[in-house]
């Protein structure tokens, strides 16, 4: 038996993937396959009713919705799919492209951000793994993993089978322009509803379970000035660099738009990055990789689920201004 839905509104990879996990762990299910692309998933399965599968997927995916000028996170409701599934489409040849781009195949000498661009669905397999496409995307596979103490010819067989159904991300063809505005709804969005979210979740959990867990005050205060730094860094990006990139779009005259200026922000909000990823990986640290505790409620397990969410977000967002955003910046003012 076969069961095919749609998701509307799927848009976070690392969301995606460990919905696709938990369905794969349910007796009964022989084979999951999906694309966060067409945000479509396919179950082969015995006698499971769809109601398992629809609960799984309304508990671990989730999309954002204005509400009176207000960003909230939504269940996302899973349909019946009528057409053909994304990763089952026949993938169409891009005349611009170059004869051999390497399908999905991942070599050691691609740089970590290049993989991530080419195939969002392994973000989540670089974390695992403990390599950081966003920060650090410039480096390849081979460097990263020799650091790691991985062997980068196994790693890259391992992603190369991952990443066998995993359609390239549309986000990755777009230019200066259109890449600030997708940033911006998918990425900026989601974080001015969650920051103020999850420092609710986090006050409450060390209210309550701190005196037994007093690593949650670590929690608190390292989430506290994670956000700190990421709302002031938001704003920046939403009310100058942003404007500036749009102004260089259309500008008949690129060289009219002062590289100067373009060149000191970049600097300045690539090293707040590199901050931000520092508390992130300081947070995994101080709770073992978000592990919630035998005696942690609800509320403790939706903050640290939360936590790592936001997470794998940020390090997307980073990736695609870092690796994506600011190089075509820098080359579209040079020339």
């Amino acid at each position: 038996m076969q069961t095919s839905l749609h998701i509307d509104g799927a848009n976070c990879p690392i969301c995606f993937n460990e919905t696709l996990d938990d369905l794969a762990r349910i007796e009964g299910v022989r084979a999951v396959r999906g694309s966060v692309a067409g945000s479509c998933i396919e179950i082969e399965h015995e006698d499971v009713a769809r109601d398992v599968i629809a609960n799984i997927v309304r508990e671990r995916m989730h999309g954002v919705a204005m509400f009176a000028n207000e960003i909230r996170m939504v269940p996302l409701e899973p349909a019946p799919l009528t057409t053909t599934c994304v990763h089952h489409q026949p993938e169409v040849a891009d005349p611009t492209a170059p004869p051999d781009s390497g399908g999905n195949t991942v070599d050691p000498s691609m740089t970590l951000g290049e993989i991530v661009t080419r195939r969002p669905v392994l973000a989540a397999e670089l974390e695992r793994r403990g390599l950081d496409y966003c920060c650090h995307g410039d480096r390849t596979l081979t460097d990263a993993a020799l650091e790691a103490g991985l062997d980068a010819r196994t790693v890259a067989d391992e992603l190369s089978a991952v990443a066998v159904d995993a359609p390239a991300a549309a986000w990755a063809s777009l230019g200066p322009s259109e890449l600030v505005e997708h940033i911006d709804a998918v990425h900026h969005r989601y974080l001015w509803a969650e920051l103020p979210r999850v420092t609710a979740l986090v006050d409450k959990i060390a209210s309550v379970h701190g005196e037994r867990h007093p690593e949650l005050f670590e929690v608190q205060r390292l989430y506290g000035e994670l956000r700190a730094d990421l709302e002031p860094h938001l704003t920046r990006e939403e009310q100058e660099l942003f404007p500036r990139i749009r102004q260089l779009a259309g500008a008949s005259d690129p060289s009219s738009v002062s590289t100067r200026a373009f060149a000191a922000q970049i600097e300045t909000l690539a090293d707040e990055h590199e901050t931000v990823g520092a508390l992130l990986e300081e947070l995994r640290r101080v709770t073992s990789g978000y592990s919630v505790p035998p005696d942690g409620c609800a509320s403790y397990a939706a903050c640290y689920r939360a936590l790592a969410d936001l997470e794998a977000d940020t390090h997307l967002h980073v990736h695609k201004e870092n690796n994506l955003l600011f190089p075509a910046v820098r080359s579209a003012a040079a020339s």
